[in-house]
């Protein structure tokens, strides 16, 4: 009767494996990408034969291209340092590979400006990138962008809207980074005003808001403007800085309003009651 014999079995397969003859090295991963400091990947390395059959109980060393960006040990343990590129070469019977490595480790944003939107409704996109420790551009770097008034300028997304005149700041923030940009919303110059479709005549106690129509060199509105009123004699009737009018007795009077050095005119009759 024939008995097994474990170490004879040990020593068969032992046998078989040293006479298989490594033709290539295959490593999974195939290549690393790191965003942290110290954060770590461990390398998986199989020896093949040409017919592709794995090869057991070889040892393979591991060495690193550029220790200051990644270092590699004995196991095949990668580890991040700095921002940079680097490969590991992974040996072994006088077959290798090399893994890629990249590190790209987040440490500031970029944001060009100062902003400056002209007119109400105009839009800009913020031009922002992160940078990483090596002051290159992160990839797919997921950033956030808010406004410290919204009523002067409105984000959504990337995309900034003047929505009144002021100025203000945007921030950008990805992840623990934070950088803010000011933004400043004017109106364009004012080229003509002129009152829009101004009442008349109105009669003494009652009141009505004047409209005014600001126009660029274009020929295009400008929304937003605010001129200055002023009424040719506050006994028949005053204006106050809204442009609303208020009839006090009959008479005539004219409203001017006044936007930088363009001025406009109307008058109105105030009737009795």
């Amino acid at each position: 009767m024939k008995l097994f014999n474990p170490v004879v079995a040990v020593a068969l397969l032992t046998l078989v494996s040293a006479c298989k003859k490594v033709d290539r090295i295959e490593v999974e991963p195939k290549s690393v990408t790191f965003t942290e400091a110290g954060k770590k990947e461990l390398l998986k390395p199989t020896a093949l034969t040409a017919d592709g059959q794995p090869v057991e109980g070889v040892k393979f060393e591991f060495a690193s291209s550029d220790p200051k960006v990644a270092t590699v040990d004995a196991n095949g343990a990668i580890v991040a340092v700095k921002s940079g590129s680097a490969s590991v070469d992974v040996k072994a019977s006088e077959k290798a590979a090399k893994v890629a490595v990249e590190v790209s480790i987040p440490a500031a944003i970029t944001v060009k400006g100062p902003i400056t939107l002209s007119g109400l409704g105009s839009t800009a996109t913020v031009d922002a990138t992160v940078q990483d420790d090596a002051g290159r551009t992160v990839k797919d770097a997921q950033m956030e962008l808010a406004s410290a008034d919204p009523k002067i300028a409105e984000v959504s997304g990337m995309t900034v809207t003047a929505k009144g005149v002021g100025t203000t700041s945007l921030t950008a923030t990805s992840g623990a980074l934070r950088q803010q940009v000011e933004v400043t919303v004017k109106l364009p110059e004012v080229a003509s005003i002129a009152f829009d479709d101004a009442p008349a005549n109105i009669k003494v106690g009652q009141s009505a808001t004047l409209k005014i129509a600001a126009k660029g060199a274009d020929g295009a509105a400008i929304a937003g403007v605010a001129p200055a009123f002023t009424s040719s004699n506050a006994k028949i009737a005053t204006v106050d800085a809204t442009g609303t009018v208020k009839a006090l007795k009959a008479g005539t009077v004219t409203i001017t309003a006044k936007s930088g050095d363009k001025t406009a005119d109307t008058k109105i009759a105030i009737k009795k009651k």
